[in-house]
């Protein structure tokens, strides 16, 4: 071999390896979560024979579907920036478990969904309108507008329970196709047509732009609050259909607070998949590994008979260390 020839042969193994540091700069952020859900998975079928098992994981998919699909809702508006968030989308839930065990009574579930995912999408343009046009900060307008959520829905249910989930909808949140639940499947359905939206469809580009530069943005000509305020309506609609497989799981709703858990496992799993809390950066594919990580680290929670007070002090915990973690990064990066 010439020395020509020795000079290629190391010219390829650098752009080899700038291609894989590039690679991995640019994914590690979708791949974290779904390494820190398998090493999970390990540790619990160490601790206890046949974690691993088929039916756990199909379990395991059931439990993820509501979560995921209230994340997707989650990341579109921490993508549109302002460090914008939704807070009510436990409660958003909480209410839509409640409005359909009522409205399932007189009227049939096609119905019913869709009255629940338009009046999830209202009280989400409330919180768009609130935050993008009046001007109230997003933690304090979503924090008021679940305390609003939750009032109403103590009010529908006065402390009694008021109905109860159909058949159909019982199946559709618990059955499943080929072996795979209904409800994963579903979950999977709205993340393909969440990745179109976000890469392929002027929305999502202007959703981008928005969360990257708000104000050139602006100079362009697009309205950064229609963007924000439709974030916040596919959240609410979301958060309401989560709350629907919600009830379908458990049949009867047992208090106007069901869905309050998931508001910070929602937020916690945007952020821990790669989606940046300042707007702009990130996607849904990474959310997808978090959901399944903090699922599997629910369930792994109950193995071990945590109580539910030290659960909500570690997720807690899990997710101000996500935040100071994501938030040095950034500032090492400026």
């Amino acid at each position: 071999m010439n020395q020509k020839e020795c000079k290629v042969g190391v010219m390829k193994q650098l752009i080899t390896k700038e291609r894989v540091a590039l690679a991995i700069a640019k994914y590690w952020k979708v791949v974290t979560p779904f390494g820190l859900f398998i090493i999970l998975l390990i540790i619990g079928q160490l601790a206890s024979p046949g974690f691993l098992s088929i039916s756990y994981l199909a379990h395991l998919l059931t439990l993820a579907a509501p979560l995921g699909i209230m994340t997707l809702g989650q990341t579109f508006v921490i993508l549109s920036g302002k460090e914008d968030l939704d807070f009510s989308c436990g409660a958003n839930a909480s209410l839509a478990i409640v409005l359909a065990a009522l409205f399932l009574r007189d009227h049939g579930l096609g119905v019913v969904v869709l009255m629940i995912l338009l009046i999830g999408a209202g009280f989400g343009i409330l919180n768009g309108i609130g935050v993008r046009i009046v001007g109230v900060p997003p933690l304090i307008m979503t924090f008021g507008s679940a305390m609003l959520l939750y009032g109403v829905g103590q009010a529908v249910t006065r402390g009694m329970s008021i109905g109860t989930s159909s058949p159909l909808l019982t199946y559709i949140a618990l059955g499943r196709i080929a072996g795979f639940p209904i409800s994963f499947l579903i979950w999977i359905g709205l993340l393909a047509l969440a990745a179109f939206v976000l890469r392929h469809t002027i929305y999502g580009r202007w959703l981008y732009a928005a969360g990257s530069n708000a104000y050139a943005t602006h100079i362009a000509g697009i309205s950064i609050s229609r963007v924000g305020i439709a974030a916040y309506a596919i959240s609410g609609a979301l958060s309401a259909l989560a709350g629907l497989l919600y009830l379908g799981r458990f049949a009867i709703p047992s208090g106007f607070k069901m869905a309050e858990g998931y508001t910070l496992p929602c937020i916690m799993a945007v952020i821990l998949g790669g989606t940046s809390f300042s707007g702009g950066e990130g996607g849904v594919l990474g959310t997808v590994g978090s959901v399944l990580f903090l699922t599997s680290l629910d369930t792994f929670f109950s193995i071990f008979n945590i109580a539910q007070a030290w659960r909500i002090v570690l997720n807690g915990s899990l997710l101000v260390l996500i935040l100071l973690f994501y938030t040095r990064r950034a500032k090492l990066r400026l």
